[in-house]
């Protein structure tokens, strides 16, 4: 199984080919990190060229016809794709690394971790830290180049009583804490669902998704999440 990356946009292909290797290294980092076999993510120039099978394809397009959404994936009459707005090199690369990781934890979005006192969250590792981001490098064809990826969630942030490092770039301190411009989705003990949101962040950093426009993409995994019972 891979996620095969297509480029429909007028990023340049090979922008592309560097955000989408440094998307498979972080793909690598993050299923070693929750002990899950990784995805690998690979570029594919043009659609004609993918795999017939064991593919999840994941297009990036200049108009996703969701105003103000950023990306989504879906697991649509049994098939997993998605689709990240091109936004330019550094934000697009942001949100296709979002939608990777998520793809990769849970790909059909109906995965629950106990908080406590009779609730579940989610098990979305990107949302409640989207507003921030972290640069790596990356080589290609003896190329180097700085690719800005999201940060996520690791394990312990879903234990109410874990110890060290709970996202990647360190910057939360306690289990279920949210960064500025992050949400988490919160199952009740009596089913009721609902969305936890952290103050915003205005100026400079990554611009969160668009909550509401998820909630009204009826192919979001907000909205698909929300709508399980």
């Amino acid at each position: 199984m891979q996620i095969a990356v297509v480029n429909h946009s007028d990023l340049e292909d090979a922008d592309v080919a560097f955000m989408v290797e440094a998307c498979n290294q972080q793909v690598i980092e993050c299923a070693k990190a929750y002990d899950v076999a990784p995805t690998p993510v690979v570029f594919y120039a043009d659609a004609a060229g993918l795999p017939q099978a064991h593919c999840r394809i994941m297009d990036i397009v200049d108009d996703l016809e969701v105003p103000g959404a950023l990306g989504f994936h879906s697991d649509a009459l049994g098939m997993i794709y998605g689709r990240v707005l091109a936004q330019g090199p550094d934000d697009t690369s942001v949100t296709l690394s979002h939608e990777c990781l998520e793809e990769l934890i849970d790909p059909t979005c109906d995965e629950w971790r106990p908080m406590g006192g009779g609730r579940l969250v989610a098990l979305e590792v990107c949302d409640p830290v989207e507003g921030d981001s972290y640069t790596v490098t990356v080589t290609l064809l003896g190329m180097d180049r700085r690719v800005r990826l999201s940060n996520y969630v690791l394990p312990r942030w879903f234990d109410p009583a874990a110890l060290g490092a709970l996202d990647a770039m360190r910057v939360l301190t306690e289990p279920f804490q949210m960064d500025a411009g992050g949400y988490m989705i919160v199952r009740d003990a009596a089913g009721n669902e609902s969305n936890v949101f952290a103050r915003l962040r205005f100026g400079g950093g990554h611009a969160p998704h668009a909550v509401g426009t998820k909630i009204a993409n009826p192919d979001s995994r907000l909205r698909r999440r929300l709508g399980r019972k």
